[in-house]
């Protein structure tokens, strides 16, 4: 076989025999491909004296500049360890460099404009895993892959022993293969799915087994660096029994850094649920597998107690019945791959993957997809950037522009959206590094004063490119792949103005922004020509109070008129070509718009709109995580009243009245996320820290959130059955501040209600 297509899975430097190593899905099987003959590199400035005791393999002159527009060289090394070397000694001397923080891996595929898929072409041999190839060409190409999955769940007992391991493994979106290895004799009857064996380094070698069979791409879980592969680590220490889950026979190693850990599967990609739907804007009432199953799947775990309760019931059943901890274990497997599925969360990382250029662990790396593609261009152009750490640091730059809204409630508000305004600003006014730096050449000046050329730029080209591919990809319904777009797009603003971007310069994100306030300004001016009132801006929208009834088409008339009106202006004042379209999104039937808490004034992203029967809340509690249940129904009902013109003092009664009485229980959970472990908190403690320190150390060495309820004894967790809560905290803390809002345009307080309330008892 001559030539093989195929999505990278991993790629990766191996500094042990200074190679380049790629693992890739193909039609035909696993192909890995080594690379002997790349190597490490930097840059210096031409004209530097390098020091006689600098080890690399090679110096070369190249037709390269810095941004300071002196030209450059560029150095070989042989090794990371002599590159790492290379750069202490030049640094010693005062010698700058430039790209010395760029990995091999990462020069090797963006310099090939490779994004996700490569073809090989070489002398690939076959062997016993798929194929391998020895130093062979490589091409930009399009594969489109199917990946091999495995699912993967431990069950732990409180002694720390680990009582069994589920793996579900998939292929071709089926399920192929699930199986429980779990502890014990073989005095129950094993199955085609329970397998008991009498020791847990036995489970840790059936673990090694079923990798080496079934050799899946992707390896599920949830939390599964932080608890299960960590946990499984430190078993293969205590039992001297090496884990091989690698594709390319490296020992599991599993390292903590700070409250983060870490673990690569060389060959293979880990995807853990929370993180990576957190990283891909996914969004539930909390991350735990039961909660996020429930809302997409209509269906939970087998064992819904938490806690110390499902602990209990964990070890009752391995004790009792190791099928029926078989069946939970198992379930969790499978619950974690149909989540993925029914959001078509691979998908997802798979196009990411294309855009970004990055492996699918790596494809939230914003800063990394952004050199992926704008380096090799830049270097085309005849430059070379800076290090990440060599930035200087200038001021913030100013946020998008936000118009203080104005407070209660309104009809008929229309919302008029900008269309990916960054993007169509920095496309009509070419804003990129490349064009500030030549911004001498056919200078376009944005409304913020800043200057770019109007004909040297990289950027806008590719955001036309991405713009179009996204069409395209809604045309065919292609979610996922319009996604990811959309998600590459949107981050370019956010790594040009972020610190930790080698192409950051303030600059660069004012422009943007400043241009987005006038672009704003410009636009209420319209509607005020038109004696409409703009109640309300945030960054790319406008809302704009109608005030009668009028049809879709009519207000799609209108944004055309804007996208006229702006076209004129910027061709008129900055002789630049308006790449802005403003859509009509949808038209509020009634609205809302709340003022800050103990205050008149509007509060900027919190409203509550009505459109076909519907809420929609934004940026209310209802939204937020860390309110109760009992907070978001009750401020539902409490807008519901209010938009169908009901009186809220009746709901607002009848809720403390329910409350007092015990109807609401199970609705008055908090849930809190840790940033670190319970007790690493020594100075202040809040109440969740404080509900978490009543567990077991081994239930707080795994908590990455915990659930609570607010008692007359303090907080509590869910652990703990019996509890009486604390009603006059929930009245203070969760119905007041939320019924305070309204009361407060309806020019009355939530303190005389229930005065009046009480007075009325008397």
């Amino acid at each position: 076989m001559q030539n093989l297509r195929g999505f990278i899975v991993d790629n990766y430097w191996d500094e042990r025999d200074c190679s380049l190593n790629l693992f890739l899905n193909t039609e035909s099987g696993l192909a890995k491909a080594k690379f002997t003959n790349e190597r490490p590199t930097f840059f210096v400035p031409i004209d530097a004296k390098l020091p006689s005791d600098l080890i690399c393999d090679e110096v070369k002159d190249l037709p390269l500049k810095s941004f300071d527009k002196k030209a450059v060289k560029a150095i070989y090394f042989k090794s990371i360890e002599q590159l790492n070397r290379g750069k202490e000694v030049l640094g010693r001397d005062g010698i700058r460099s430039f790209e010395n923080d760029l990995k091999v891996e990462s020069r090797f595929t963006m310099e090939r404009f490779i994004h996700g898929s490569c073809e090989l072409s070489g002398d690939i041999k076959e062997v016993e895993t798929g194929y391998e190839v020895l130093n062979p060409r490589v091409s930009s190409a399009h594969y489109t892959p199917r990946l091999s999955s495995l699912s993967l769940d431990i069950e732990t007992a409180r002694d720390g022993r680990l009582l069994s391991i589920g793996l579900a493994f998939y292929q071709a979106g089926a399920l192929k293969k699930e199986i429980c290895y779990m502890l014990g004799h073989k005095d129950v009857e094993c199955s085609e799915t329970l397998t008991l064996l009498d020791s847990e380094k036995k489970l840790l070698q059936a673990l090694n087994q079923f990798f080496k069979e079934y050799d899946p791409d992707l390896v599920l879980g949830w939390h599964i660096v932080g608890f299960d592969l960590k946990f499984l680590f430190n078993k293969s220490l205590e039992f001297d029994c090496p884990l091989y889950l690698s594709r390319n026979g490296d020992r599991l190693k599993v390292n903590e850094v700070g409250n983060n850990t870490y673990c690569d599967l060389r060959g293979r990609q880990i995807i853990d649920g929370p993180p990576v739907l957190r990283q891909n804007f996914f969004s539930f009432k909390n991350y735990k597998l039961d909660t996020v199953a429930h809302e997409l799947l209509g269906t939970g775990k087998d064992i819904e107690s938490t806690g110390e309760s499902k602990v209990e019931e964990i070890e009752r059943r391995f004790v009792e019945d190791k099928k029926g901890l078989a069946h939970y274990n198992l379930l969790d497997c499978k619950l974690v791959y149909e989540v993925f599925d029914k959001i078509k969360l691979i998908d997802l990382l798979v196009a990411r993957s294309f855009y970004s250029g990055q492996s699918i662990e790596k494809v939230s790396f914003s800063s990394a997809s952004f050199d992926h593609f704008f380096l090799p261009r830049l270097h085309r152009k005849g430059f070379v950037a800076p290090n990440v750490l060599d930035i200087h640091r200038d001021e913030a730059s100013t946020g998008g522009m936000v118009i203080e809204p104005q407070v209660g409630l309104f009809e008929n508000v229309a919302v008029f959206d900008f269309k990916s305004l960054y993007p169509s600003i920095i496309r009509t006014f070419h804003i990129d590094p490349y064009s500030l730096l030549m911004n001498e050449v056919n200078p376009v000046k944005t409304p913020s004063g800043h200057t770019f050329s109007g004909s040297e730029y990289i950027l806008a080209e590719y955001i036309e490119k991405l713009m179009s591919e996204r069409a395209k990809a809604k045309e065919i319904k292609n979610d996922s792949l319009s996604q990811a777009i959309k998600i590459l797009m949107n981050s370019f603003y956010g790594v040009m103005g972020s610190q930790r971007s080698r192409f950051y310069h303030a600059d660069l994100p004012s422009a943007i922004t400043q241009s987005g306030h006038w672009i704003l300004r410009r636009s209420i001016e319209f509607f005020e020509n038109l004696s409409l009132d703009v109640l309300y801006g945030d960054t790319d929208s406008l809302f704009v109070h109608i005030k009668s009834v009028q049809s879709s088409e009519e207000l799609e008339k209108l944004a055309t008129d804007l996208n006229h009106y702006l076209k004129v202006m910027l061709e008129d004042e900055y002789k630049v070509e308006s790449q802005l379209e403003v859509e009509f999104e949808k038209t509020y039937q009634k609205i809302f718009f709340s003022p800050m808490r103990n205050s008149t004034e509007g509060a900027k992203k919190r409203y509550v709109g009505y459109l076909d029967g519907k809420l929609d809340f934004v940026g209310m509690e209802y939204v937020r995580s860390d309110w109760t249940d009992l907070a978001k129904n009750f401020q539902y009902s409490l807008y519901e009243a209010l938009f169908m013109g009901d009186e809220p003092e009746r709901l607002i009664k009848e809720t403390i009245k329910n409350l007092k009485n015990g109807m609401y229980r199970d609705e008055l959970v908090y849930t809190k996320r840790l940033s670190k472990r319970p007790w690493e908190y020594v100075k202040n403690i809040p109440p969740h820290i404080k509900a978490a320190l009543e567990l077991s150390r081994e239930e707080q060495q795994s908590m990455r959130e915990i659930s609570y309820i607010m008692t007359v004894n303090g907080p509590k967790a869910l652990a703990f059955d019996q509890y009486k809560a604390d009603t006059q905290h929930y009245i203070e803390k969760q119905i007041k501040p939320i019924a305070q809002t309204v009361l407060s345009v309806l020019n009355t307080s939530f303190d005389s209600i229930i005065e009046g309330d009480q007075l009325s008892l008397f």
